[in-house]
């Protein structure tokens, strides 16, 4: 899959991220790189299924656990971007 944009409101802010799948099928993860205003943010993310059609958002690596000190709604934003972007696209 090709890179894309989304584009998103968060918390009142707009938010553009350029958005590169990474994987395939159990591996597949999303390079992301975030701005908002002048402020950049470069992540690795990941969907991890938990439950019946729902996917929960995570950081791909982090070395103090799972979303260490990261925005977990921020994330969550990203991630039903993501998925509204591929349901539209496919």
């Amino acid at each position: 899959m090709s890179p894309f944009v989304v584009d998103f409101l968060y918390d009142g802010f707009p938010y553009k991220a350029l958005i590169t799948p990474k994987g395939e099928n159990d591996d597949k993860s999303y390079r992301v790189k975030l701005e908002s205003e002048n402020q950049e943010l470069y992540l690795d993310i990941v969907a991890n299924p938990c439950g019946s059609d729902k996917m929960d958002w995570c950081l791909k690596e982090m070395a103090e656990g799972p979303n260490a000190g990261f925005d977990k709604n921020l994330l969550m934003e990203i991630g039903e971007a993501i998925e509204k972007y591929e349901i539209s696209n496919s």
